[in-house]
């Protein structure tokens, strides 16, 4: 799907608590400068599922890349919206001066049953 493949949607998000719309949960950059911990949480799988398109099917990806631009302390962490769930081995804590990948993998595109699992591909230094 051209959705795919298209261009990375940048967010600046404002120093507060997030929740992305589906098009900024998928093949996005989400840039904060948080003054004390703060979260973004994705839209739900239902609403991911739906921006991905009629050519969605079960192991579809998708990037979220999250760079914090705090100087020091104030960690951002991912939190997924209603279906959406971060692997057990995940760390979706971003830390203050950081970038991190994650991959977002569709489980279940049937409609009232859809299903997310997000993976943390690692962060690094900006």
């Amino acid at each position: 799907p051209a959705r795919l493949t298209s261009g990375l949607v940048v967010l600046a998000a404002s120093d507060a608590a997030t929740v992305l719309t589906a098009a900024q949960s998928v093949n996005s950059l989400v840039t904060m400068t948080p003054g004390a911990a703060r979260n973004v949480t994705t839209a739900t799988a239902a609403q991911i599922v739906s921006e991905l398109g009629a050519n969605v099917k079960v192991g579809t990806t998708f990037l979220i890349i999250v760079r914090n631009q705090a100087a020091s302390t104030h960690a951002i962490t991912l939190v997924g919206g209603t279906g959406v769930t971060l692997d057990g081995d995940n760390t979706n804590t971003v830390s203050a001066t950081k970038t991190k990948q994650f991959l977002g993998r569709v489980t279940n595109k049937t409609s009232s049953s859809e299903a997310i699992t997000i993976y943390s591909l690692g962060e690094s230094v900006h």
